[in-house]
């Protein structure tokens, strides 16, 4: 991780960078075995907090045999002090496929998946931005998706410092759509089983951890001529399709003087895929967080 150190209230405060990103990680079970690894991964890890951090990897064509490839893709990390406001610490994590095919089943001109938080030096709670993420000419069996995407199911920074996880709006925004999916009358039996109505399963709390999890998406439903429901498309004798997936954590500081701990993991499209051809995994994934403390 990147530490980043400022001078605060009389004693020296510091801000830890992380972000990462990649374009494609699966494991393939049948009809043979293959895991692959994070596509073009970058990490934003070490470096002196008195500079600037920018971490970049692009890829040419990439192939699993006949069951998923994309043509070309870059990824890119970069963390610092903001310019137009002093005290901020900014990071951005960007993954872009191009030409994404799974199973010539599911295909994209162009899959974004980014992520800019910005966290106020004497503030735990970063300001969270979506804004480049998108799906460029989705294409379920060659039938255009037809996306209703949610970039601001966060909201704006909470005032006051005040967490995500205590904001009642963004938490109602949350359960809304979870309900939404949840209530479908379309729902097949696993899709009732994992989404299970009057449950709050999309938020968890591990005690042992001190984190909060919260499960959304930045997709609220999408039309595209097959099974759907909320951000999941249900492909007959194929596989199933999740898109834009956001995680949010929490980890609670176990230092009085030290900021909470938030991460934002987010992936554009996740696969379950079945019948013939078994494999799980996901295409444009980004992932954010940071921490604030003191020496």
């Amino acid at each position: 991780m990147a530490v980043a150190e400022i001078p605060f209230t009389g004693i020296q405060r510091v801000h830890t960078y992380h972000g990462e990103a990649d374009l494609l990680e699966m494991e393939v079970k049948e009809p043979f075995h293959e895991k692959v690894r994070p596509q073009a991964k970058v990490e934003l890890l070490n470096g002196n907090g008195e500079r600037s951090h920018y971490h970049f990897k692009h890829s040419g064509p990439f192939r699993v045999e006949g069951i998923a490839s994309y043509q070309s893709g870059y990824t890119q990390v970069a963390g610092a002090r903001s310019l137009k406001h002093e005290r901020r610490f900014s990071t951005l994590v960007t993954s872009v496929v191009e030409g994404l095919n799974i199973l010539d089943v599911l295909t994209a001109d162009r899959v974004v998946a980014q992520i800019s938080t910005a966290h106020p030096t004497d503030g735990a709670v970063p300001e969270v931005s979506f804004l480049g993420t998108r799906f460029e000419n989705l294409r379920i069996a060659g039938h255009k998706v037809e996306i209703d995407s949610n970039l601001d199911i966060l909201g704006p920074r909470p005032v006051k410092d005040k967490s995500y996880f205590d904001n009642q709006t963004v938490l109602d925004r949350m359960a809304q759509q979870y309900e939404k999916l949840s209530k479908d009358e379309n729902l097949p039996d696993w899709a009732r089983e994992r989404y299970p109505h009057d449950c709050a399963k999309w938020r968890i709390k591990e005690q042992e951890t001190r984190t909060d999890i919260a499960k959304c998406s930045l997709v609220n439903r999408v039309n595209c001529g097959q099974k759907s429901f909320g951000h999941v498309i249900d492909v007959p004798h194929f596989g199933k399709f999740f898109l834009g997936e956001l995680t949010v954590k929490r980890t609670v500081s176990k230092k009085p003087d030290d900021f909470d701990t938030y991460r934002f993991h987010l992936t554009m499209v996740r696969m379950e895929l079945g019948c013939a051809t078994s494999a799980k995994g996901g295409s444009s994934t980004a992932d954010s967080n940071g921490q604030g403390g003191h020496n």
